[in-house]
Parts: C-alpha cells; structure tokens; sequence
C-alpha cells in the first residue's frame, strides 16, 4: 500500500509556478519606482499593505499569507486597488519575466454578450500562469449567451481555480465588495474557491481621487 500512499500524495501536493526568490530590498525599490512611473506624486498610503506586496512579489518567507494564492485587493471606492494591481503586475513582469493582462468584470461580461474576436483573447488569457480582475462583481449576475444564462463571474473564477488546481496558476482581484456580498453574489462555492484563490488583502483609507 506504500505506493498507494505515495500516489495520493501526490495528488494532494499543490503545483506551484515556482517563481524566484529575490532580495526584497531589490524588489521595494522596483516597487517604488513602479508606482511613481504611474503617479508621478505616488507615495505609500498603505504602508503594512505595501510592505506585504513586496514581500509577495520577493516571494519572501516573511509574506503574511500563502505564496502559493493571488491576491484579492478589497476596498472602497478610490482606495487604489486599480493602481496597486497594475503596479503588481508590471513589477512582476519586471521581476519575475510576466507582466499578467488584466481585465474588468464589466470588460467580461461585455465580450461574453458580443462573442467576437475579443471572446479568443481572453479565453487564451485564462490559461496564462497570472490573470487579474479588476473590479470583480461590477458585472451584471447573468447574461445571455445564445439563450443561455451564464453568471460571468462565476464562470470567469472557475476557470481560473481550475488553472489553479492544474497547473499552479495565479489569480489577482480587486473589488468593492465585501466577501459576504461575494459571496451572496456567486454562491458558496465560488466562495470557498475564493479563500483557495486568493490572500484577502484590504485597503483602507479616504478616496485617492479626491
């Protein structure tokens, strides 16, 4: 029975993209000057949520979560989830060699309404090893596809905990919604998936914008 156990164990390990580990010192400094490229003005508002980022994007031991998650940016409204996601992903193409697409929830369910050319490139996008969304739960609960119904947020975070479960592959958000409203909004399922997909991060702090 060694060999039975040996099996199933390997079935339960997780896949892991197996990114670098990198000097995190190196990394805030790539972190900074990501952030001042897209705000000229840009200074850290958030500061136990930047120094987690950076530790995230150093893969470094001390990341207060799982390496092995995405990150779920939650906040209200011109907190500066959009920015920090864009900032995460250009210092991930910088550092780790990809720079992941990001798409918003609204953005998704309008190609899923259209079905054109669009509807391949994002179906190619969630294949990739990182996918972000921005803004998850902004789209409408259902559209119809050729006379079906589908919940595009739904459909969208199941893909991407498949890809997870299949090949390791990582998954950021940023939404103004609470994980009850999620929750309320997808279903106990896809919130389950959520806490399998992504280290839950908030940002707190007046609207930016303002």
């Amino acid at each position: 029975m060694a060999q039975l156990s040996e099996y199933l164990n390997k079935l339960e390990t997780r896949k892991s993209i197996g990114f670098k580990t990198l000097d995190e010192e190196h990394v805030k400094s790539v972190w900074v000057q990501v952030n001042k490229a897209q705000i000229s003005n840009w200074k850290v508002t958030n500061a136990t949520v930047n120094r987690q980022i950076v530790k995230y994007l150093a893969r470094s031991a001390d990341f207060n979560g799982n390496l092995d998650k995405g990150i779920m940016l939650i906040g209200e409204t011109g907190t500066g989830k959009t920015q920090m996601m864009k900032a995460v992903s250009l210092s991930m193409g910088f550092l780790q060699n990809f720079r992941f697409l990001i798409y918003s929830g609204l953005e998704m369910e309008a190609i899923f309404r259209e079905e054109n050319e669009d509807s391949d490139k994002l179906e190619s996008a969630l294949k990739q090893k990182m996918f972000g969304i921005d803004d998850i739960g902004e789209e409408h609960s259902t559209v119809k596809v050729y006379g079906t119904e589908i919940n595009v947020g739904v459909e969208i975070l199941s893909k991407r905990y498949n890809e997870q479960m299949n090949t390791g592959a990582l998954t950021f958000a940023t939404t103004n919604l609470t994980l009850d409203m999620l929750a309320k909004k997808y279903g106990k399922r896809i919130e389950s998936r959520i806490h399998e997909m992504f280290n839950v991060i908030y940002l707190t702090g007046n609207d930016l914008r303002k």
